[in-house]
């Protein structure tokens, strides 16, 4: 139920309503509490609600790998692939437990492989970095089937050194970031979505290597998972080489754009840190957002979901300044520009008495359709490859998730009755998103491009 630094639990210390609650689940926070009065619905009605698909928009690609690339991917699949049969026995492996373990991998890794056979070339970006999780899963399949009768001593130490090694290629890689690039418009935009999506895949990787927690009582599934974290970074290492390869060979006349990325990123934290926001350690800070009574319940949980990403992009935008991380911070720079305008939309319409617990399903229909015609009608205005246009498809997976966990919602029993509050108001937050899109990436691109 966490949802990062800035999780629903931590709204308990701020909130005068929350003293003494008990913290120990979702269920427990006091606007759970007002759920009970909630309009509740039948799961047969949620069906109607999903009227209207939602756009077709992909992520853009700052570079086009070679389809070589995928074919080394797909080659060292079947490589660690090749000890792990197509039937994993009962007799060989008798733990159902493992086995299914075992089975799950190989086909989740197979899965990811079949899914980069003939990309096409504009589908070859998101295919080969997809290609790492299909690496993962079919080192943890193999390690896993590997280590039951492995010399456990030696399968450890091996694992350790291998361990010591990808920490080193991932931390130097890190650490010896060039940021050039084409200057120009254009180049500028491309480079920083490289460069952000560069330092996010390898922080990811990092993160993976760093806690690792492998001892003589670690068992055969946890050891294979660890394994697989392993060769999720050496892959994610290997496809940036090819990427920055491949980026060196088509982007032109390239320049240092350190400066300017830096520049940028500092007048964005400048940005960020002159919007007046109450500490969230203060009593009632989430009732200072408004002008207006918060009541517990709905009221609460649509103010939170659209004030949340605001501190947690300014939290990230602040990392990123102090790790000197610059595409990373471009990144949260400009999700901070949209999350906050969002919530400022959102809160314009909190306080103007148009945001409160559905009543009926056409109310929460219409509001969904309200997000997918504002996912449409942004659709052409930002474009890529960019940043902004990242943004954007990232935005519309949200819309696609909000309309996957509806359709969950209208599973199992059709006698049971269910509140829409919270997907209510994740509509209402996507809306306010892709409405102020546009705002947000231009005074970004404006830091990023001025001269």
């Amino acid at each position: 139920m966490t949802d990062g630094p800035f999780d629903r639990r931590h709204v308990l210390a701020g909130l005068g309503t929350a003293a003494g609650a008990a913290v120990a689940g979702c269920s427990d926070l006091p606007w759970n509490d007002a759920e009970s009065t909630a309009t509740t619905f039948a799961r047969t009605e949620i069906d109607p609600i999903l009227t209207g698909s939602v756009p077709d928009v992909d992520r853009p690609a700052p570079v086009e790998p070679a389809a070589s690339a995928l074919e080394d991917a797909r080659s060292r699949i079947d490589e660690v692939l090749e000890p792990v049969p197509d039937t994993v026995d009962p007799d060989d492996v008798p733990n159902g437990v493992v086995r299914e373990s075992i089975a799950d991998r190989r086909d989740s890794a197979l899965e990811g492989r079949a899914e980069t056979v003939d990309a096409p070339a504009d589908e070859r970006y998101r295919a080969l970095r997809t290609t790492r999780g299909a690496r993962e899963d079919a080192r943890a399949s193999a390690t896993t089937l590997t280590g039951i009768e492995a010399d456990r001593e030696s399968l450890l130490a091996e694992l350790d050194n291998e361990r010591a090694r990808v920490r080193s290629t991932v931390t130097e890689r890190l650490e010896d970031v060039d940021y050039r690039g084409e200057d120009g418009n254009d180049g500028r935009l491309r480079a920083a979505l490289l460069f952000a999506a560069f330092e996010d895949d390898l922080e990811t990787a990092a993160r993976r290597v760093e806690r690792w927690d492998v001892d003589a009582t670690t068992d055969v599934v946890d050891l294979g998972g660890e394994a697989g974290d392993l060769e999720f970074a050496v892959a994610t290492a290997s496809v940036w080489e090819h990427l920055f390869e491949r980026y060196a060979e088509d982007a032109g006349a390239r320049v240092d754009l350190e400066p300017v990325f830096a520049d940028a990123l500092q007048k964005s934290l400048e940005r960020a840190t002159d919007v007046s926001l109450p500490d969230q350690g203060e009593d009632d800070w989430l009732a200072a957002l408004v002008d207006r009574e918060v009541e517990q319940g709905f009221d609460q949980t649509v103010l939170w979901d659209a004030v949340r990403p605001v501190y947690r992009a300014r939290e990230r935008l602040q990392e990123a300044v102090d790790d000197d991380r610059l595409g990373t911070g471009l990144a949260a720079a400009l999700r901070f520009e949209g999350a906050f305008r969002a919530f400022e939309l959102v809160r314009e319409r909190f306080e103007d008495g148009e945001l409160a617990s559905p009543e009926s399903i056409e109310e929460i229909r219409a509001q969904r359709t309200a997000a997918v015609s504002a996912a449409e009608s942004v659709r052409g205005d930002v474009t890529g490859p960019s940043l902004g246009a990242d943004v954007l498809a990232e935005t519309v997976r949200s819309l696609e998730r909000a309309d996957d966990t509806l359709r969950r919602r209208a599973d199992g029993d059709p006698e049971a009755n269910v509140t829409l509050g919270s997907e209510y108001s994740e509509y209402v937050r996507l809306e306010a998103r892709f409405e102020t899109l546009p705002d947000a990436v231009a005074p970004f691109r404006g830091r990023l491009l001025e001269d």
